[in-house]
């Protein structure tokens, strides 16, 4: 071998070391292109060079390019994928067919291009202006640019693992915070039940301790009066009375708290019902309240059977049945119709009369407990029958809402989930 020979080998493999010198030299992708390039550009006395990533297997990336280009992306042509595939790298002139899209990188005037296919997914493209490329020369570098692209691509792996630990490390804080939040939310969900619980108690004793005392003043008030007729004055007598009425009407409101509150309290006792015989219940009930305004209860047609708490079911058909024939229209035989379907999901009633209806801007108040409709405060009552059914029908699973036009009467409607008993209760009962 002669001393050129032996001179050009010592220049190769020191240009190669010292390209080799310039991978890993940091963990940033930019920098590590960048010194690479400028390294390469520097030996080989090139115009351009530009390292890429393949993309969708036709769509070059850019990552780093010397001089800077605008261009990020561009799709490379078939002939050259062929090409590629074929052989790892290629050497375009511009009579090449690929030379062209390759040189709209650039947008500098080149004599030749080189495109190398490196490592998985890398793609170098180095260009001159004025020389040509020596074949030999580029096999020699090709196993230092392979070693380039390969650290590039790991690189970018470890990027990009290192950006999802770093998204699901966010996600993890974010759940915890979250988690944090849902215990506090509930550590004070649980505090307002006790208390509430609590003040469910205290209500219920005190209005219980309250009813006793009450009901001692209304009877002796009562007994005072049958016993000293003659004996008092007309005014007398009248003070009396309204002693009298005040009580009693104290004591049906404290009885419909304690009602409200044993519902609010109480889980439900699911049983099988035969929702005619409960109406037929209610209609003998009310047979009073009936006789008094010649009302008539009309039932149309009804689902048969129900799974419902039948004492709470009662009071909801009691108390809105109560209601259609307390508000009746003057001079007028009050009339209340019920009737009744089977959804897939749930079963809905609507209990209808043609009473006095409910003005507009009230419709959204009845609910509530002691509101009254603006229109019936010269009827009896305190506004708790209609809060008890909401609370019964959304205990059920169910909605209860109301249509009404003034002068021509009210419909109720409620819907309770359709519900299924424990396989043993069925079979007894079946």
């Amino acid at each position: 071998m002669s001393n050129n020979n032996i001179s050009d080998i010592i220049v190769t493999l020191s240009s190669l070391y010292e390209l080799l010198l310039k991978i890993g030299q940091s963990f940033d992708i930019q920098e590590n292109a960048e010194a690479f390039l400028k390294t390469l550009m520097s030996q080989q006395n090139l115009s351009f060079a530009a390292y890429y990533t393949l993309e969708h297997s036709d769509m070059m990336t850019k990552v780093h390019s010397i001089p800077k280009t605008e261009i990020e992306h561009n799709k490379l042509d078939a002939a050259l994928i062929s090409a590629l595939v074929q052989e790892k790298f290629n050497i375009l002139k511009e009579f090449d067919t690929s030379f062209k899209c390759i040189n709209q990188l650039t947008k500098l005037p080149q004599k030749e291009f080189v495109v190398y296919f490196a490592g998985a997914k890398s793609i170098l493209v180095l260009g001159k202006k004025s020389d040509s490329f020596d074949r030999q020369d580029l096999m020699k570098s090709e196993l230092v640019l392979n070693k380039f692209s390969l650290f590039m691509e790991s690189l970018e792996s470890h990027h990009r693992i290192k950006d999802e630990i770093k998204i699901k490390e966010e996600q993890a804080k974010i759940i915890q915070q979250n988690n944090e939040k849902l215990k506090k939310q509930n550590d004070d969900l649980m505090k307002y039940i006790r208390s509430n619980n609590e003040l469910e108690k205290f209500a219920y004793r005190v209005a219980h301790d309250i009813k006793s005392p009450l009901n001692t003043i209304v009877s002796f008030s009562k007994l005072f009066e049958m016993t000293s007729k003659g004996n008092i004055t007309e005014e007398q007598t009248e003070f009396l009375k309204y002693i009298v009425d005040a009580g009693t009407q104290m004591s049906t409101l404290i009885s419909g708290i304690l009602d409200y509150s044993k519902i609010n309290g109480d889980e439900l006792k699911l049983k099988r019902i035969n929702v005619y015989q409960l109406v037929e219940k209610i209609r003998n009930l009310l047979y009073h309240n009936l006789s008094e305004v010649n009302g008539t209860i009309i039932v149309n047609d009804l689902p048969e059977f129900i799974i419902a708490d039948e004492t709470k079911m009662k009071q909801v058909f009691l108390n809105l049945i109560t209601n259609a024939l307390k508000f009746k229209k003057e001079n007028v035989l009050p009339e209340v119709i019920i009737n009744g379907d089977a959804g897939e999901h749930e079963f809905t009633f609507s209990i209808s009369d043609n009473g006095i209806g409910i003005p507009e801007e009230s419709k959204e108040k009845v609910f509530e407990l002691f509101s009254k409709a603006q229109n019936n405060h010269r009827f009896d009552g305190h506004g708790i029958g209609l809060s008890t059914c909401q609370q019964i029908v959304n205990q059920h699973k169910g909605e209860i809402w109301i249509e009404s036009e003034l002068d021509v009467g009210t419909t109720f409607y409620f819907t309770i989930q359709k519900v299924s008993l424990p396989l043993e209760i069925d079979s007894v009962l079946n």
